[in-house]
Order: structure tokens, then sequence, then C-alpha cells
């Protein structure tokens, strides 16, 4: 499907197909006797689990660097006394 898009977003664009096409051929093989609506329902579903993870882990991201900082400190404070 012939698609515009700015030439700066073509490998994020290029990515995105290979992770699409990997699902729909998984997707295709496991569940061989199914619709293909139904298979890109599956396809879109497993694209959107992937995205809600990274989600979750990058909000957890600046709490573990703040966890860390507070343990520094806290050794620090230990080692005085």
């Amino acid at each position: 499907m012939p698609l515009r898009i700015p030439r700066k977003d073509e490998e994020i664009y290029r990515k995105a197909e290979k992770m699409v096409v990997k699902y729909l051929d998984e997707f295709q093989k496991k569940y061989n006797q199914r619709a293909s609506d139904e298979i890109l329902t599956l396809v879109a579903f497993q694209l959107a689990v992937v995205l809600t993870k990274q989600n979750m882990s990058e909000d957890v991201a600046p709490l573990a660097e703040k966890i860390k900082e507070l343990d520094k400190d806290l050794e620090e404070l230990f080692s005085v006394k």
C-alpha cells in the first residue's frame, strides 16, 4: 500500500512494517482457519500490547533513577558515621 511519509520518518515506517509483517505471518500460521479481519485484529491487539509494555517501562524509568539517587545518598550518609 503506497504511503506518503516524510523522509525523516522513513526508517520508523520501515521498522513498523517489519513488525506488522512479523506478527501477521505468525498469526496466519497459528490461526490459519481464521478470517483475515480476525487475524488483523489479533495483529493490532499484539501491537497495542507491545506499545503498552513500552510505555509502562518508560513510566518506571524516572522512578528507578530517583531510587538510585536516594540509594546513593543513603550509602553516603551511612558511610560517614
